[in-house]
């Protein structure tokens, strides 16, 4: 969690420096001016011009030290106190040339007003450049004023004539007016930054939020896949009954020809290549289920053969479409490559397969109880098209069927996240996949992929 208090501070603390280099630039030309000038002083000129070289020094000394921090957006505790130290030394500094010129002239003619005026701008300007902090602000603004007030004072009572009474009523004035703009100057910036503060933290949050969703995410794409593995239980164990079975067949026949003392070699090798193909054939279906239930949903993409991705798809549906009197008709399979997830893609094909198969379950006519998978493509994406024999969807039930839940089969035969999940499985891979009212009399279903590397956002759809 972000820590408020912490970031307001540096945030405040950086604009000191951003807004300080243009002020210290102002103090670099008093410092410059006071030297060349003098305000007419002859006593204390030395003074004034030795000062003046020291404010040079400092001040670009600071500028060097805002730049540094602006570089790398921050104070460390250090630079921070050596900053409070260098504005302080700036404020004594100009108190300083200020109270000897003030002295000298007794407070009277132009080169006291041109000093006055001087004076005025650099405290009002250290209301926006240093009023971030107390501890800059109230030592800058004191420094510069109270001597003068002191030196008022002092020729009050010193030079009988002379009623500075009103001079120092506004001096004092000026001060509090000065402490009160410090006040609401600072109260305005600090809710300010308050705001940006409470925006990064809710960006901060959505961020993290947006990590768990993403997991979440990944972890339903998984756990889908694992009931569609229940599902199909039945139609994979028949799958690999048979194959057993012609091994079992096997074995037993070779083991009486064992025993009769009747080897035959060419029955011998007949046998043994049905044991080979047979366990070929288990291997393959294990292969199979191991590809599809592997969760590396969060292994990089990559170069896919569109070919593999089919031959996985079919060997492990194929038997559960034959089980259920159900044809599938599948296209030539281009030799095309996509950037994807090809365990995600087999997700895809098998949850449309699935829902193929269970609209068919009913279908009376035996013509009508078919599958096809056909391709198409273009300069840009890769068509797989899925239809089905049997009745249409209905328009009503099209406009619902990639909601969350929704669901035709009852709530005991199916959950309803089937295509929302296929829907955001190819909404990561820069496709879409959508229902195609427009494509013949059947129920299609259209996969539309990237041919190159993905862009993950929305694609439009248009009937192939």
């Amino acid at each position: 969690m972000l820590n408020r208090n912490k970031i307001l501070h540096d945030l405040l603390r950086l604009e000191v420096a951003k807004k300080g280099q243009t002020a210290s630039i102002a103090f670099i030309g008093f410092a410059l001016f006071s030297f060349f000038y003098g305000y007419g002083c002859v006593k204390f000129l030395p003074l004034i011009k030795i000062i003046s070289i020291f404010l040079v020094f400092i001040t670009l000394t600071r500028i060097a030290l805002y730049r540094k921090v602006i570089r790398k957006n921050g104070f460390t505790r250090k630079e921070w106190g050596c900053a409070v130290t260098l504005i302080t030394l700036n404020a004594i500094g100009l108190s300083a040339i200020l109270s000897f010129a003030s002295l000298e002239l007794k407070m009277s003619g132009f080169e006291f007003l041109v000093a006055t005026t001087l004076l005025a701008g650099l405290v009002g300007a250290s209301t926006v450049t240093l009023s971030y902090f107390a501890i800059l602000f109230i030592p800058f603004q004191t420094l510069l004023l109270l001597p003068q007030v002191g030196l008022i004072i002092y020729f009050y009572f010193s030079q009988n004539h002379l009623n500075f009474l009103p001079l120092i009523i506004l001096y004092f004035m000026y001060f509090i007016y000065q402490l009160k703009q410090f006040a609401t100057y600072r109260k305005e910036l600090v809710q300010l930054f308050t705001y940006q503060i409470e925006l990064e933290i809710k960006n901060q949050e959505l961020s993290d939020n947006k990590d768990v969703i993403l997991d979440q995410t990944i972890k339903l794409i998984h756990t889908s896949r694992l009931a569609v593995l229940g599902e199909m239980s039945a139609g994979i164990a028949h799958e690999i009954n048979n194959p057993l079975t012609i091994i079992n067949g096997s074995a037993l026949t070779l083991n009486r020809m064992a025993k009769s003392d009747k080897l035959e070699k060419e029955s011998v090798m007949k046998h043994t290549e049905k044991l080979n193909r047979s366990v070929a054939r288990i291997s393959k279906i294990v292969k199979g289920l191991k590809h599809f239930s592997n969760q590396s949903d969060n292994v990089p993409k990559d170069q896919s053969e569109i070919k593999e991705i089919i031959g996985e798809t079919t060997q492990f549906c194929q038997e559960h479409l034959i089980s259920l009197g159900i044809a599938l008709k599948l296209a030539e399979v281009p030799l095309l490559k996509i950037h994807c997830h090809p365990v995600q893609i087999s997700q895809v094909l098998i949850n449309l397969l699935k829902n193929a198969s269970d609209a068919l379950l009913f279908e009376t006519k035996e013509d009508e109880k078919w599958i096809s998978i056909n391709f198409k493509n273009d300069n840009q994406f890769f068509y797989f098209i899925i239809s089905n024999g049997g009745e249409k969807i209905s328009s009503d039930i099209s406009e619902k069927i990639f909601q969350p839940f929704f669901t035709t089969k009852g709530k005991e035969h199916g959950t309803g996240l089937g295509l929302s999940i296929s829907q955001t499985i190819m909404k990561d891979h820069g496709g879409e996949l959508y229902y195609d009212s427009n494509h013949n009399n059947y129920t299609t279903f259209i996969i539309k992929h990237p041919l190159g590397l993905p862009d993950c956002g929305q694609v439009g759809h248009s009937s192939v």
